[in-house]
């Protein structure tokens, strides 16, 4: 059979197609308990091309359905060029046709510098390789190899299939779902503030003393959170894809953005710069769970973290990430991710889940990041991870104790496996959590830096955090650091017990356990670190002839039999020290146990 529009019986979500598919699935003419509470143009389910066809699944509301209209056209070359100032773009392999006019279209490396992106429309086609943009090359020179991506800007339609969704909740309904069939969608639209959000899509708020709303973004594979190859000279994206054509037009712009209206995405609930994930004599939230599944968002590129963020659920009170991929439109081959350092000029988070305080039902499941962020996600309280990705960006994972007046955090937060790769930060404590303690954070991180390191927005945030981080991969030991000292426990999770033989003078790592020293061939000293919140039993184990001593650092004290301290303390042949970190009232010490 062939239709414009068909309805499934199978139980499988897509229930309307609209792009002329063939299908052989059933057809269900009637719906024995029809929703009556909307019209049919608003519903968006109705197969208008097989007389009296009403799809089973009123709660699906598909972008593309007639109703709202999306296309999902979106393209990608990578041999556009343009001459420096100029308008004019070429490419041997775009073939536009001259319905290319008055699209969305954007040109990586044509914006202006740390912008990187330059994202405008159509003006004219001249040819099948040649056309003009609404904008000029702002680089400062000429731009070649470029990356292109254009198509019909679906933000409306999309925005109008999501309002529909919302208005089906609002009729009394607990669940709905904006589908998005496996096509690339381009979303050019501004950031809109409406719904007490920042977002090129937005949703709303939803009363806390009513049914907590499941508002579910959904489109088609498990695999939306592929992977990039490192030779692939095309951005990532397959299945359901949003191509997001948004930058900052600078840090000021970005920094006021994100003071007046909060962190955008290109999905965005409502935010704190509403008052959402705020404390206001309390944690204030919109009582909704959002679902993304089966999606991938790919954002513009800048080399200064100004683009967008693919979601942001802060000010929502639940949610559920799964088989979700995000990242912005570069590629490794090149310069796009050679100094993710530099994101860390501009503020873009990547993905934000529910703040501190929220209803202790935050699910991220298979979810990769591609780099290009500032910060690749906001982890929060209650939050579980089973399995995370982040490449390039200036921090792979942020513990947030505290952000942007929110409550403190109080709850852990845990990660099953985490791959964190060629980030500045691997891991980032963002504020100390409630009363000073926390944020606590339990993951094992995989990772090949060689400088692996905890760092965080504040020495007393990195004082306050809490947890223990198990490290594999190919990392460099020696490497490993924390930029303050911290509560959270270091494992080198590369070996079955942490012992190493020292036979000259030395200062204990994050990573160090026991230390069996050879003082055979003469005494020496084995350093401990501050002993300021470390959560680390230290063992030193003299098997030489000679003395060893253990030291301090900032002559912090050694408390052993006696009830004085030292700065130093010594190891006699064959005797063990072991020592613990504890603050006795007045100041932090080491002492025997």
């Amino acid at each position: 059979m062939t239709a414009t529009g068909y309805v499934s019986t199978t139980g499988d979500p897509r229930k309307v197609d609209v792009a002329g598919d063939t299908m052989t699935g059933d057809l269900v003419l009637n719906d024995s308990s029809p929703d009556t509470t909307l019209s049919a143009a608003s519903k968006g389910y109705v197969d208008t091309a097989v007389s009296g066809a009403q799809q089973v699944s009123p709660w699906v509301f598909d972008v593309t359905a007639s109703a709202y209209g999306a296309v999902g056209d979106g393209q990608v070359v990578t041999d556009g060029a343009m001459s420096s100032g100029s308008a004019v773009l070429t490419s041997a392999t775009a073939a536009w046709p001259s319905s290319v006019v008055g699209k969305a279209i954007s040109v990586k490396g044509a914006g202006a510098n740390g912008v990187t992106t330059l994202v405008t429309t159509v003006a004219s086609r001249q040819s099948a390789t040649q056309i003009t943009l609404a904008a000029t090359n702002a680089s400062g020179g000429a731009v070649s190899g470029a990356i292109v991506i254009w198509g019909t800007d679906d933000t409306a339609a999309i925005q109008a299939a999501v309002d529909a969704a919302e208005a089906y909740l609002a009729a009394g309904h607990g669940y709905a779902q904006v589908y998005f069939p496996p096509r690339p969608y381009i979303v050019a639209g501004a950031l809109k503030n409406t719904k007490s959000g920042n977002g090129q899509i937005v949703f709303g708020v939803y009363a806390t003393t009513a049914n907590k709303k499941i508002l579910e973004f959904r489109g088609e594979t498990d695999g939306a959170a592929a992977v990039r190859h490192c030779q692939q000279t095309q951005p990532q994206f397959a299945g359901s894809c949003l191509l997001s054509l948004g930058v900052y037009s600078s840090t000021s712009a970005q920094i006021a953005s994100i003071n007046a209206h909060g962190n955008p995405g290109v999905i965005s609930g409502p935010t704190e710069g509403h008052g959402y994930g705020v404390n206001s004599g309390g944690a204030v939230y919109s009582n909704v769970m959002p679902v993304l599944k089966n999606l991938a968002i790919l954002t513009s590129h800048s080399s200064f973290g100004l683009t967008y963020g693919a979601a942001t659920l802060w000010g929502c009170a639940n949610a559920h990430v799964e088989n979700f991929g995000y990242g912005t439109a570069g590629v490794v081959p090149g310069s796009d991710y050679t100094s993710p350092g530099v994101f860390g000029t501009g503020l873009s988070v990547g993905l934000l889940l529910p703040a501190p305080g929220n209803n202790d039902n935050v699910i991220a499941r298979n979810v990769s990041c591609g780099g290009g962020y500032t910060y690749a996600m906001f982890l929060t309280e209650h939050a579980m991870v089973d399995r995370y990705m982040a490449l390039y960006c200036w921090a792979g994972l942020v513990a947030v104790g505290t952000y942007a007046g929110s409550v403190g955090s109080v709850h852990s937060m845990n990660v099953i496996s985490a791959s964190i790769e060629a980030c500045t930060h691997e891991l980032y404590i963002m504020g100390p959590g409630s009363q000073g303690v926390g944020p606590t954070i339990y993951a094992n991180i995989s990772t090949e830096s060689s400088t692996p390191n905890i760092a965080g927005t504040t020495t007393g945030a990195m004082n306050a955090a809490l947890g223990r981080i198990v490290l594999t991969g190919l990392f460099t030991e020696s490497g490993v650091s924390v930029s303050a000292p911290t509560g959270i426990e270091l494992v080198d999770g590369q070996v079955p017990r942490a012992i190493k033989r020292k036979t000259s003078g030395f200062t204990c790592s994050p990573l160090d356990r026991t230390l069996v020293c050879d003082t055979s061939s003469a005494g020496f000293t084995g350093t401990l670190p501050a002993a300021d919140f470390c959560p680390t039993e230290y063992v030193f184990k003299n098997v030489g002839a000679n003395t060893l001593t253990v030291g301090t650092t900032s002559s912090q004290l050694i408390y052993t039999s006696s009830g004085t301290g030292a700065t130093t303390a010594t190891v006699a042949t064959g005797s063990t020290l072991r020592v613990q970190a504890l603050y006795n009232g007045s100041s932090w010490g080491w002492y025997a146990v």
